[in-house]
């Protein structure tokens, strides 16, 4: 989940997924199922079950993503599928769901776009340094109006007049803006969402945690451009803007994704209520359990199939050896045995 890949692996990426994933299960049991679990039967009763034992019995697991826009992946049928539940962006017709100070910036001039890096990395706390790099880029793009949720006023000195600061943005409603051109985030799995059920292409600049997957995930499909917070400068972002404003495969792209979403033939609302009202009915779903959960480690990864197939090819690859190396030796000593002179 922690990777910057999406799609097809390399070695190395290959490498850290197996290593991240051996991981981040043994971090999982240490720091989080064992002492959880301790602290429920020290709390509520000393025969509380163990987390790790109700994680793998539970009826159903709701996860929030789509098969549309994840990676495929091998899955089980009590996982169920339903991002963009509560995303639906159809309540009042644009600009009326939009506060007029706010829909007359957006109607301004070729487009607007949006910037905003989330509650939990605000953008008043980059450096300065970026904040210039910020500020002088979007000055270059006087036609486009640059709308950025930012929650202090140390830079309104240094504001371009095409630039406006909010405290708070009604994203979700601001993306489905028909004027919006592209959408500046850091990545974070709902901004990643919004933008695809409205359509707007991205420009992401990953700072942490999966925001790095999300990144490539939407450059994989082909709706964003990725900025490396290393590599930031007004040239790489001025760049990616002129890229992703001016190429319109990235808005057809992301225009494309967000009609498949809205075409899908189960709207994840009806999974969601359907799944919910059966487990409601049924309690649990033991039909649904995979096999896995009753397999220790070794007999999971079928190490045990593996380590009897080797030592058989071992064991004949010896003996193949042992048998043409006699073989070869047999060989030579007749042909290089000295023949016996004949007596007169």
């Amino acid at each position: 989940m922690m990777m910057e890949a999406a799609g097809e692996l390399n070695f190395m990426q290959r490498i850290k997924s197996l290593i991240g994933h051996g991981l981040t299960k043994l971090i999982w049991t240490r720091l989080v199922a064992v002492p959880q679990t301790q602290l429920f039967r020290t709390i509520i009763s000393p025969d509380f079950p163990d987390l790790q034992d109700l994680a793998a019995k539970c009826p159903l697991i709701m996860a929030n993503t789509n098969d549309l826009y994840e990676m495929p992946r091998p899955t089980l049928a009590k996982v169920v599928n339903i991002g963009g539940v509560g995303m639906v962006s159809d309540v009042k017709p644009i600009p009326e769901k939009l506060p007029d100070h706010i829909a007359k910036i957006m109607d301004k001039g070729d487009g607007a776009i949006l910037f905003s890096f989330g509650s939990v990395a605000p953008a008043y706390k980059m450096p300065m340094r970026w904040k210039k790099i910020f500020l002088e880029t979007f000055k270059r793009f006087p036609n486009y109006q640059f709308l950025l949720r930012y929650e202090k006023n140390d830079i309104n000195d240094m504001l371009p007049p095409n630039v406006h600061l909010f405290t708070w943005m009604p994203q979700t409603d601001m993306l489905s803006h028909p004027n919006v051109r592209a959408f500046i985030t850091h990545g974070g799995y709902n901004s990643f969402q919004e933008a695809v059920l409205a359509g707007v292409p991205l420009i992401t600049i990953p700072l942490f945690g999966d925001q790095s997957k999300n990144a490539r995930l939407a450059e994989h499909h082909g709706f964003s451009l990725v900025l490396l917070k290393g590599e930031l400068s007004v040239e790489t972002l001025s760049g990616a803007l002129e890229e992703v404003t001016t190429n319109p495969r990235y808005m057809e792209t992301a225009q494309r994704l967000s009609r498949m979403l809205k075409l899908q033939p189960v709207k994840p609302a009806d999974l969601l209520v359907g799944w919910s009202e059966f487990v409601a009915e049924f309690h649990t779903l033991e039909n649904l359990e995979p096999a896995g959960i009753k397999l220790n480690f070794f007999q999971y990864y079928s190490l045990d199939v593996i380590t009897l197939l080797l030592s058989v090819l071992l064991l004949t690859l010896v003996v193949t050896t042992k048998l043409l190396k006699f073989i070869f030796t047999r060989v030579l000593s007749l042909v290089f045995r000295p023949k016996k002179e004949k007596k007169a």
